[in-house]
């Protein structure tokens, strides 16, 4: 059978190590995430309403503005306070669950 969502996979992991796997601020790991999320498209989750709707909420939480999501998303995460970051973190790790 066909893995779902493969990509999706590979790139969420990809962050939620990254954000399990350093010393640094729940800030600078989840800049350093945002690399690997922000290489998944909401279209991957076409098939998914349930899923589609979480990963928007993630991308609105990392990059309000769309024009540039990767240099605005750099940006919120470096001023996010430390629960706000926490937050984010959670629901990254939390839709990563959701995939496997």
């Amino acid at each position: 059978m066909d893995e779902k969502y493969p990509h999706a996979k590979k790139q969420f992991f990809a962050a939620v190590r990254t954000l399990a796997a350093s010393a640094d601020s729940i800030q600078t790991r989840l800049i350093e995430a945002n690399t690997d999320i922000l290489a998944v498209t909401i279209d991957e989750f076409d098939r998914d309403i349930e899923l589609k709707i979480k990963f928007a909420r993630i991308l609105d939480l990392l990059a309000v503005d769309r024009d540039d999501m990767e240099e605005v998303a750099l940006e919120t995460a470096a001023h996010m306070t430390e629960s706000e970051a926490i937050i984010v973190a959670e629901l990254i790790c939390d839709f990563f669950e959701e995939l496997e």
